[in-house]
């Protein structure tokens, strides 16, 4: 329990911080086998952690992994993704029998239109891949509506060192190619089974999911917790013998530890610009050079 002497809100300007941190971390989570699965998996993992923040490329707690292409003060063009993992059929009643479901990656590009530091509106049109051992192949891709409201807080305890309070919700909404559902949502002739029909799968909605994810930060050490609630009642493939559930709750927490930070401070993100941008600069900057 910390002993708040003084807040302040940061939501509007960045606080200086590192070009580069690494260190490690350890982190536990629940998630569904598959989208509208009615079974989960748990997942406890340590892992290395490295965080960026860069002019054209960011990465790290904050605002998650983006290249900005084309940026202004409001708008900005930025390559981002996002991925499923793999899932061994023998660990699921519904999809007992068939093929594994490989470790899914989409990335591409997204919109998005930010005020203020704190809300953000994005529209992205992902391109999706399967990996499966050595085999590589298109999946279709999905486009994703999302909204989401950042906060952050400075408070001073008992303690010298300040503790780190920040937030994100998220509400966004899924659709996806007739390649993406077949990967989860298909049902051949040769895995139909007596409790299990054949079913072809088609283009079209998916889901509307809300996410919290919450960050506590003390000197060196950061703990992390997420939230997410995924509702399928409205998918186009409700009717596949694979919609088992029509909403899946996932939830995970972390730890990390910053081991070592650059000397040099990070780009503070109203100086952020994209590569786009950089490029034409740079151009005009050598047809000056020969007038």
């Amino acid at each position: 329990m910390f002993l708040v002497c003084a807040a302040s809100t940061s939501g509007a300007a960045e606080e200086s911080k590192p070009l580069w941190e690494y260190g490690f971390g350890a982190g536990y989570a629940q998630y569904a086998h598959y989208p509208a699965a009615d079974q989960y998996a748990q997942l406890f993992l340590p892992f290395p952690t490295f965080q960026y923040r860069g002019e054209i490329l960011r990465a790290d707690d904050h605002e998650g992994g983006r290249a900005y292409l084309l940026k202004n003060e409001k708008w900005s063009l930025e390559f981002s993704g996002s991925g499923s993992l793999p899932l061994d059929s023998s660990d699921n009643r519904a999809r007992e029998g068939m093929e594994n479901l490989p470790l899914v990656l989409e990335a591409g590009p997204q919109l998005v239109y930010s005020q203020d530091h704190a809300w953000e509106f994005k529209i992205a049109a992902f391109p999706s891949i399967v990996i499966d051992g050595a085999y590589i192949r298109q999946n279709g891709g999905s486009l994703n509506l999302q909204a989401a409201y950042r906060w952050e807080k400075e408070v001073v305890g008992l303690f010298v060192t300040p503790l780190g309070l920040s937030g994100i919700l998220t509400l966004n909404a899924k659709a996806a190619s007739q390649e993406f559902h077949k990967t989860y949502f298909e049902v051949s002739a040769k895995d139909a089974t007596s409790v299990r029909s054949k079913y072809d799968a088609v283009a079209g909605f998916l889901d509307t999911q809300a996410t919290y994810f919450q960050r506590i930060s003390k000197g060196r050490f950061t703990l992390y917790a997420a939230v997410s609630y995924t509702d399928y009642s409205q998918s186009v493939n409700r009717k596949s013998p694979l919609h088992r559930a029509d909403s899946n709750f996932e939830y995970g927490v972390g730890l990390t530890y910053v081991l070592g930070e650059s000397k040099r401070q990070s780009v503070p993100l109203e100086n952020t610009e994209g590569l786009i941008n950089k490029a034409i600069e740079r151009r005009k900057e050598r047809l000056e050079q020969f007038q």
